[in-house]
């Protein structure tokens, strides 16, 4: 293939990867009906809700960690209210998702970062000699930014959009 080629299929489908998302309506093609992942998604943020609301009562009950209680408190009620949005396939539940999930992976991305800043800065960090450290470290990236990570690539696909948009009631 030379430069004065005209493209082919496979290049006009890579430079259109993705294209869809902001696209005034999702596509109506052949798109197939994602109902099941998108409930399922639904009841994993359900689940992590009510996990969320646990910490929340038990630093209200005791009046200590009042920061705590709001973080828990407002991830508790994000969760839950988008899952329930999402089980129910709520059109506004895909677009709450999605903020919330892009938000909640720059605060924990930056958090991340900085946490790990300081641990090298101020106490020296050898992972050669503390593994368990670096062990912890990505453990904790793994679940606190795979979620946000998981909920953005699905939510974000044609034939969950779509799934969405059929699903809308007619006004």
């Amino acid at each position: 293939m030379t430069p004065s080629d005209p493209p082919t299929g496979m290049v006009d489908r890579a430079y259109s990867v993705g294209g869809h998302a902001t696209d005034p309506t999702a596509p109506s093609g052949e798109l197939p009906d994602r109902t099941a992942l998108i409930r399922a998604l639904g009841i994993v943020q359900i689940v992590l809700g009510g996990i969320c609301v646990l910490p929340t009562l038990g630093m209200a009950a005791t009046m200590k960690a009042q920061p705590g209680v709001l973080i828990y408190g407002i991830a508790a009620a994000n969760l839950l209210t988008t899952g329930i949005g999402s089980v129910r396939i709520r059109p506004w539940a895909r677009r709450a998702t999605l903020i919330s999930s892009a938000i909640w992976l720059g605060i924990v991305g930056v958090g991340l970062v900085v946490l790990i800043g300081k641990l090298v800065t101020h106490r020296g960090l050898d992972l050669g000699r503390q593994p368990i450290i670096a062990v912890t470290a990505v453990v904790m990236a793994i679940f606190f930014l795979g979620l946000p990570i998981t909920l953005i690539s699905a939510f974000t696909r044609p034939s969950v959009r779509a799934t969405f948009e059929r699903r809308r009631p007619s006004p």
